[in-house]
């Protein structure tokens, strides 16, 4: 089960895209994704696509109230899951509205349906 946390700080008109170096952006066997996003204050707006598909609509809001740092966690938000077929990219797209740099904490962590 990949697990992939990341921080990311984004400057002022800026957009990250913290899934691209994950070695499993891409996964070997259809999956079930789980991802949780946190800001640190208000101004992010995110993307999520699977493939072809836009799983959360472009320039959604991003939840806040996590210090930079803390991982955002069950207990106080649902996480964002969608089923992945093998082979189809997995990208988050993160763009920071405000004028000063904005901290982002996220999780990713992909189950696996099937065997390799």
């Amino acid at each position: 089960m990949p697990y992939f946390p990341f921080v990311a700080a984004i400057l002022a008109g800026a957009t990250a895209f913290p899934l691209q170096n994950w070695q499993f952006r891409f996964p070997p066997v259809d999956s079930l994704l789980e991802l949780m996003v946190g800001t640190s204050a208000v101004g992010v707006v995110m993307n999520l696509t699977t493939g072809p598909e836009s799983i959360v609509q472009a320039e959604s809001p991003v939840g806040i109230g996590f210090a930079a740092g803390t991982l955002p966690a069950r207990l106080n938000m649902e996480p964002i899951v969608d089923n992945v077929p093998k082979g189809q990219e997995i990208v988050l797209t993160l763009r920071n509205t405000t004028g000063g740099t904005l901290t982002v904490n996220g999780w990713a962590i992909l189950t696996y349906k099937g065997a390799f």
